[in-house]
């Protein structure tokens, strides 16, 4: 296993080799991630292996560790959303192999050319994330808004409350 993440990969012909990696992937490098981002200073651990199983489908299997801080959307503070991601890709070069892939693999659509390595984390990544991120509950975001009782409106007819026998 190589220690260290190549910029770009083909991901038949790794498999075909039974390649692995592994790395940190800084997280502002995930452009399609940064606008949900409150910061983007931390990195990803991440392990790549390519290899054929045993239907002799190519596959890329991998894990992704760290955590990233989102935006929370009640009251838009820090959210740090733990990772501990397995994924496991059956690649495939055109439609017609996508539906012939088994069950337990996702696909990977490939076109025979190099692909960025961090698009493929990044679609992992974005795939975990929540729809819209919120704190646990309520009395975990602080908002520093709080419902004040309405106040009393003075009844305009109080004053025929005195003329009254």
């Amino acid at each position: 296993m190589l220690d260290c993440l190549p910029e770009r990969i083909e991901p038949a012909g790794l498999a075909d080799v039974g390649r692995s990696f592994r790395g940190e992937v800084p997280v502002g490098e995930l452009v399609r991630l940064l606008p949900s981002l409150s910061c983007s200073d931390n990195a990803l651990k991440v392990q790549l292996v390519f290899r054929l199983d045993e239907r002799r489908l190519r596959t890329l299997e991998g894990s992704i560790e760290g955590h990233v801080d989102l935006v929370c959307q009640r009251c838009l503070g820090t959210l740090r959303l733990p990772l501990d991601l397995k994924f496991r890709l059956g690649i495939a070069s055109d439609e017609a192999q996508v539906g012939r892939l088994p069950d337990g693999y996702e696909p990977l659509l490939v076109t025979g050319e190099p692909m960025r390595t961090y698009d493929v984390i990044e679609d992992e990544v974005l795939l975990a994330l929540p729809a819209i991120p919120l704190h646990a509950g309520e009395e975990r975001c602080e908002t520093g808004y709080q419902n004040q009782p309405a106040a009393e409106k003075r009844n305009p007819f109080a004053v025929l409350e005195k003329l009254k026998f």
